[in-house]
Order: structure tokens, then C-alpha cells, then sequence
């Protein structure tokens, strides 16, 4: 067998501690097949699993906002005084943080904290992914687009000191490090957890070191003057695949697709082969509970008071 043929294998060479020996190797030796995995898998359920799973670190959050103007150049195909737009729905795809710009974001390592790390965000590009409703709850239009957060500049028009700073700094607890950028030099970056699909290019895929994700918001539409005040929520992680061991629960089983039986003639044959009919609306409460009766020697505390006919309960 040429498994066994160590001569045909140049350099040292090494097994699994679990894999056992070939039995074809050493004639000498009784050794049992069953016992070499790499010849007899074995089968069942184990009691502990060995997993590599992302486990967070550290985690902070940070709430930004900015006001958006000009939505009818977003969403070109919406009319929103005709087609009585009620709201607005964000969600967050992606974040350039502009690693490479020389005015954009950094990380930095702290000389006397080797622990942790000083993550500064400014001039970040936010794109968004958001759905134009209506008063009727429908989707009117869906577009895509960016705008910036943390300006960089003071002269910004839509810089403010409280709720869109400059930069922001915060320090993270990364005691493994970060990930570097190694197209030309090695730079930290943050990777983000998003929902662009593609390729390599993408974001919807969970990798170690500094990650960010984030959530957004119309705190504020206004239809008169067609801008919005876009509220965005950032989280900070820092995240290490570790391998742990957790209980074994058993395998889980997906349920099998059903297919849906629309044909008019099979409906009775469901109701008669399905569950009985039966009364199952709530009556209302119609009546005022009674007072405690307080006897005259002492006074008998209910926990649950008698309240006023008609007193709505908050």
C-alpha cells in the first residue's frame, strides 16, 4: 500500500496522534484497523464538539447623524407628495473607512498598552440600501446610495460637533492584533460585516481582527423640503476565531419542503383529514373586580387592587 511506504516520503514525517498505525507496516504488532480513522471513520454522535468560533473580545457602539438632502435626486422614480410617502427603511451594506487616504481613517498601536489598539474614524462613506414606503406599507422604490459621515472639516455643511464630530477615537481591547492591508504596505484596517456580494470584493463574510457593523435610521422626514435626518449606529469588535469545546445536542434534521396543494378539489379531504373546529375567541372582561374586604381588627392586603369600572390599565 502506498500509505505505508514511508521511503517514498522525503523529510520527517508525522501522523495524527488519533490516526493510528497501519496495520500492513508492522507484521509484529497486532494493531486493530477499526482504531485507524483514516481507515474506519467513526460513526455516532460524540458527547463534546471541538469548534472554531468567532468569539467577540471587545465591543463598544457610537450613534452619529446627519441630515440628507435633495431625496428627490435619490430616488428618482418617487413622487413624494403624489405618492404619500410615510417612511423611509435603511439598512447599512457598506463603509469605506479610507484607510488609504491620508486624511482618512487610522489605527494605531499604543506604545504602553500593547493590548489594545486606538481606532480614529473620520471622512467614512456610508452606503445604504433603503426602501421608500407608502402609507399603505408598500414599497414605492429601492435605490442605493452614499453619503459621508465624520467630515474631516469643520467647514463641512453638515459638520456638528455633537451629533457629526470631525473624527471620533476610541481605544479596543485586541490582544491578538488586527488585520493588516498588504498592498504596498502593511496597514491595520477595520473589515466590514456588510451584505455586498462580490467576490473577493465583498463584505458578508466574517474575518478576524477588527470588524465593524453597523444600523441606520430616519429619525427625522421631512416632505416639505424633501431632506432627512439619517441617525447611524456603529458597532466596534474586535474578534478572534478560538477553538472551544461545547455539548453535543444531537444532529439537527431540516424539515422537508411541503408542497403547497392549491387544486380546489382537495380541500375538503384536508378539512375532513385535519383538526376539529372548535370556539376559541377570548370573551371580553366585563366586570369590575371587587373590593378586599377590610375586617375590623386588621386590614387584608390584596396583591392585586380592584381598580375603577372603565380605568384603562397601562
Amino acid at each position: 500500500m502506498a500509505c505505508c511506504n514511508n521511503n517514498q516520503v522525503r523529510g520527517r514525517f508525522f501522523q495524527r496522534p488519533t490516526a493510528g498505525e497501519c496495520p500492513v507496516c508492522k507484521p509484529d504488532e497486532i494493531i486493530n484497523p477499526a482504531e485507524d480513522a483514516c481507515v474506519c471513520p467513526p460513526l455516532g454522535e460524540p458527547k463534546l464538539l471541538t469548534v472554531a468560533a468567532p468569539v467577540v473580545f471587545d465591543e463598544c457602539g457610537i450613534n452619529l447623524c446627519r441630515v440628507v438632502d435633495n431625496l428627490d435626486k435619490i430616488f428618482c422614480n418617487v413622487d413624494f407628495e403624489r405618492d404619500d410617502v410615510q417612511g423611509i427603511e435603511l439598512k447599512v451594506i457598506d463603509i469605506d473607512f479610507n484607510f488609504c487616504n491620508d486624511d482618512g481613517s487610522n489605527v494605531e498601536t499604543l506604545v504602553r498598552r500593547p493590548n489594545c489598539v486606538r481606532v480614529t474614524l473620520t471622512e467614512i462613506d456610508v452606503t445604504f440600501a433603503a426602501k421608500v414606503i407608502d402609507r399603505n406599507c408598500r414599497v414605492i422604490d429601492e435605490e442605493c446610495f452614499t453619503i459621508r459621515y465624520l467630515p474631516g472639516n469643520e467647514e463641512d455643511p453638515y459638520f456638528d460637533n455633537d451629533a457629526n464630530p470631525v473624527s471620533i477615537s476610541v481605544d479596543i481591547y485586541a490582544p491578538y492584533g488586527v488585520s493588516y492591508n498588504l498592498n504596498g504596505d502593511c496597514t491595520p484596517v477595520i473589515s466590514f460585516l456588510g451584505f455586498v456580494e462580490n467576490g473577493s470584493e465583498g463584505n458578508n463574510a466574517l474575518r478576524q481582527g477588527l470588524v465593524a457593523q453597523a444600523l441606520a435610521k430616519v429619525v427625522n422626514l421631512d416632505i416639505d423640503s424633501l431632506s432627512a435626518a439619517i441617525g447611524l449606529t456603529i458597532y466596534l469588535k474586535s474578534i478572534y476565531f478560538v477553538q472551544y469545546k461545547i455539548p453535543h445536542k444531537g444532529l439537527c434534521v431540516p424539515p422537508k419542503c411541503i408542497p403547497v396543494d392549491i387544486e380546489a378539489e382537495n380541500a375538503c379531504l384536508d378539512f375532513v383529514e385535519g383538526d376539529l373546529l372548535e370556539q376559541s375567541i377570548q370573551p371580553l372582561e366585563l366586570c369590575c373586580k371587587p373590593k378586599s374586604i377590610k375586617h375590623g381588627f386588621s386590614a387584608v392586603e390584596d396583591p392585586t387592587p380592584a381598580e375603577e369600572c372603565g380605568k384603562k390599565r397601562s
